[in-house]
C-alpha cells in the first residue's frame, strides 16, 4: 500500500479493489489495530525496522549484491522562496 503511494490506513481501499491480484486485505480497523499494536511494542518495532536489512542480506547472499545500488529518497515539499509577503502554508503543508 505504501509503495503504491498510500499515506494512511484508509488508503487500503485501493488495494482492496484489486482482490483478484492481491488477495484478501484487512479492514481499516483491523489494519489500524495491528499497526497500533506493533507501534506500542519496542521489540516488534525493532523487528519491523530490521526486516528490510535481513531481506536484503539474504537476497544478496543468494543472488549476489548488485554492481550498482540506487537509493530512492522520498521527496518532501520544501518551499525555498515565495514572492508573497507573509504567505501562509498551502494545502500540501508547505
Amino acid at each position: 500500500m505504501l509503495a503504491g503511494g498510500g499515506e494512511c490506513v484508509s488508503d487500503l481501499a485501493v488495494v482492496r479493489e484489486q482482490q483478484a491480484l492481491l488477495g484478501l486485505v484487512a479492514s481499516d480497523s483491523t489494519a489500524f489495530r495491528t499497526i497500533d499494536r506493533i507501534a506500542s511494542d519496542p521489540v516488534l518495532m525493532a523487528a519491523v525496522r530490521a526486516a528490510p536489512a535481513r531481506a536484503r542480506e539474504r537476497f544478496w547472499k543468494l543472488h549476489g549484491a548488485p554492481a550498482r545500488l540506487t537509493i530512492d529518497i522520498e521527496a518532501t515539499l520544501i518551499t525555498a522562496h515565495s514572492e508573497q509577503e507573509r504567505a501562509a502554508g498551502n494545502y500540501k503543508g508547505g
